[in-house]
């Protein structure tokens, strides 16, 4: 039987430093999460008490540094999903500058310090000492924001005219208001979990409870900052009030939504500036249509469909918005046509039939009918996907939700795929293609 040889004893000792070196790593990562004061930690000088083989020293920081990106990737997509869409932009803007200069900042004493390998070892601390101001900027900024949102814990329930929270151990409930992504977010996210109408879920919420609001038979509304938790609920978790039941907030009555008076037409103001860079290109049937406003890039890529007898000039309309980090907003027009719900609008791609897409928004206008598709995990896992790997989308508008077949409108995903490439080089390049 063949028996492996016994490691050679200097082997031995390395990985046993090494192990050493991985759990005050751990630790440190730990403390760093509770004590912003942690950017005063040396790194090179902690792992040079550690060992003195200059292999053993860099894998050290090589491992810190490591762990110091994962926490503020983490950190930053959790900053990340409170922000709209302009204040992303721009954090992911500042997140990508800091990278880049972290790196030409650091990078600089290969070539001024000497001997090589204390170089790379004095770069390599540079690299560290930044990441930990970096962390420790960005939790300041978590702590600040925090104490602007209250962390709200109780029952949420969505549905037909039904978006109420109650707070845990009261019998007062609340309608959910606030942010509009967080909103979608919130009852996306419902209707993914419930697995029957009306289901009582257990939720967490960041916001503020304002009661100088007004809403039908609500004790006021929660303005919603961010949802941190949603799920089935636990006794362990939250108490329901006295005497009351799973059921109590989802057996109230329907709740409808107070009439709001048509607001007097206000003149139309004027754009404070034009862009300062258009570019326009078509791909097959896409146009893409990229801007600069200011520090702000942005492509919109957009196809007309076809159907049966349709005017060219009421032809509907894809509208994909293409942000910073291949981020999308989807908008599907429907010019001079009515439709009050996203469950009457039916998407496929190719063969694949996926129906309406829940969580998506409907406005209407004197001009028709807009459908925002706004759900970031379902337009980069499901749709985007989708589009970029078939060759013709298709919708189908249906007068009833109970009817079989509408009208249908197609339009082809050629070109998609170049425009989509040409929109992120822009976009990324700050606009210099």
């Amino acid at each position: 039987m063949y028996s492996h040889p016994a490691p050679h004893p200097r082997m031995q000792k390395r990985k046993h430093t090494l192990a050493i070196l991985f759990v005050c790593l751990s630790a440190f990562s730990l403390f760093m999460s509770n004590d912003a004061t942690a950017q005063d930690y040396n790194v090179l000088q902690e792992c040079m008490k550690l060992s003195n083989a200059d292999e053993d020293i860099n894998n050290c920081i090589d491992n810190y540094l490591d762990l110091m990106d994962d926490n503020i990737n983490d950190i930053s997509d959790y900053i990340g999903r409170d922000l709209p869409d302009a204040a992303l932009d721009q954090f992911q803007l500042s997140q990508q500058a800091f990278f880049e200069y972290r790196k030409q900042n650091c990078l600089w004493y290969l070539e001024f310090s000497a001997p090589q390998t204390l170089a790379e070892k004095i770069a390599k601390n540079c690299l560290a000492t930044m990441s930990q101001e970096r962390l420790a900027e960005l939790q300041s900024l978590i702590a600040t924001d925090r104490g602007k949102a209250n962390t709200l814990r109780g029952f949420y329930v969505y549905g037909a005219n039904r978006n109420s929270f109650q707070p845990c151990g009261s019998d007062q409930r609340y309608w959910v208001e606030g942010d509009n992504e967080q909103v979608g977010q919130l009852q996306q996210d419902y209707l993914s979990l419930s697995t029957a109408s009306l289901q009582v879920l257990y939720a967490e919420l960041r916001g503020q409870i304002d009661t100088s609001t007004t809403y039908p038979e609500h004790s006021g509304i929660v303005q919603l900052a961010a949802v941190t938790d949603l799920k089935l609920p636990s006794d362990s978790e939250c108490s329901l009030p006295k005497g009351a039941t799973d059921k109590t907030l989802a057996s109230r009555p329907e709740i409808k939504p107070p009439a709001v008076p048509e607001p007097e037409p206000e003149p139309a103001i004027a754009e404070s500036s034009d862009p300062e860079q258009v570019l326009r290109a078509y791909f097959g049937e896409w146009l893409a249509e990229c801007k600069q406003n200011k520090s702000s890039y942005t492509c919109e890529l957009i196809v007309g469909f076809n159907g049966k007898d349709v005017e060219e000039d009421k032809r509907p309309e894809l509208r994909l918005s293409r942000r910073a980090n291949q981020r999308t907003l989807a908008y599907m027009s429907f010019p001079d046509r009515e439709v009050d719900s996203p469950t009457k609008i039916r998407w496929r791609v190719d063969n694949y039939t996926f129906g309406d897409i829940v969580g998506s928004e409907i406005r209407v206008d004197e001009s028709g009918t807009q459908q925002l598709v706004h759900e970031k995990k379902f337009l980069r896992d499901d749709l985007m996907p989708l589009l970029k790997g078939g060759s013709e989308v298709g919708v189908e508008v249906l007068v009833d939700v109970d009817d079989d077949f509408g009208d249908k409108y197609t339009a082809s995903l050629k070109g998609l795929t170049r425009a989509l490439s040409f929109a992120d080089d822009f976009v990324a390049s700050g606009g210099k293609l």
